[in-house]
């Protein structure tokens, strides 16, 4: 079928067209054994809503990756980092079995993966009996790096880095979770000490404070943007509770905050989301 939008549409919109109907199907011949492999073939006849996110054979190719030279069990771990209950056609945060998230792409169309690189959707989705399957370009990398790993080497994170490792909280966020920790920016970080009344130095220096004031921002588990409990709360590991407003705003003394771009990154040991401010106990 002759598509004469691409010859005037930029290359990007034309990625989000639906394909011609007479399109064929992209290939991904390598996904039925590869259930059957990691003993996943069950999904085929599950009730529920699960698209796969499934590596075209082109793309398995380009990777060097086959699916069939795995083991059972890591095959599953793998195949369920490509799964989710969502709908890929959505916005927002999109996320997978394993815990992990893709996040919208900032620019052009497509999903991010948690190594940053843009994952693309190809052709419309097939069903394989109950099991949708969607198409995409690449496979998704899953999250190497802990959060520490993540904070230590952002330099727009510098100062928190540096105040979770005088509180000797990075050993925590290096190996333990899962954890969602609130980032605050260096420069909310900074604004914190005024907002308590307290000097700069005053506030640097009193490391009980300091780590009290950093396990307020870390939660236990992974809580994606779209799974956070809106108008509800969270328990920090400091035992106290984020106040979470039903328009999508954490509570932070007088403020209400949003969560700043750059959120939902996933992790090796939990999910990373940014504030523009440091939390704070809410005012009386």
């Amino acid at each position: 079928m002759f598509n004469a939008w691409k010859f005037w549409l930029p290359s990007w919109q034309v990625t989000l067209m639906p394909p011609s109907p007479s399109a064929p199907a992209p290939g991904c011949q390598w996904l039925d054994d590869a259930l059957r492999h990691a003993s996943l073939g069950a999904l085929l006849q599950a009730p529920f809503g699960t698209t796969l996110l499934a590596p075209t054979d082109a793309a398995l190719d380009s990777a060097g990756l086959r699916p069939a030279d795995m083991a059972p069990e890591a095959l599953q771990r793998w195949l369920l980092g490509h799964m989710t209950l969502a709908s890929p056609q959505d916005d927002g945060v999109l996320p997978l079995l394993n815990g992990s998230v893709l996040r919208r792409a900032e620019q052009g169309p497509g999903w991010v993966d948690a190594e940053g690189r843009t994952v693309r959707l190809v052709g419309r989705p097939q069903l394989r009996q109950q099991l949708r399957v969607q198409a995409i370009d690449r496979p998704l990398a899953a999250a190497s790096v802990t959060l520490w790993q993540r904070v230590s080497t952002d330099p727009t994170l510098a100062r928190l880095a540096d105040a979770l490792d005088r509180c000797g909280l990075n050993h925590l966020l290096g190996c333990g979770g899962p954890f969602t920790l609130f980032a605050p920016s260096d420069a909310g970080l900074d604004r914190a000490a005024a907002r308590l009344g307290l000097s700069a130095a005053a506030f640097w220096q009193d490391t009980p404070r300091l780590r009290a004031l950093l396990l307020d921002h870390i939660v236990p588990g992974r809580w994606a943007s779209s799974e956070l409990p809106w108008a509800g709360r969270l328990r920090t590991l400091g035992l106290n509770d984020i106040s979470l407003e039903a328009l999508g705003l954490l509570r932070s003394g007088d403020l209400s905050l949003p969560l700043a771009r750059g959120s939902d990154q996933p992790c090796g040991n939990g999910l990373l989301h940014r504030l523009s401010e440091a939390l704070l106990p809410p005012t009386d």
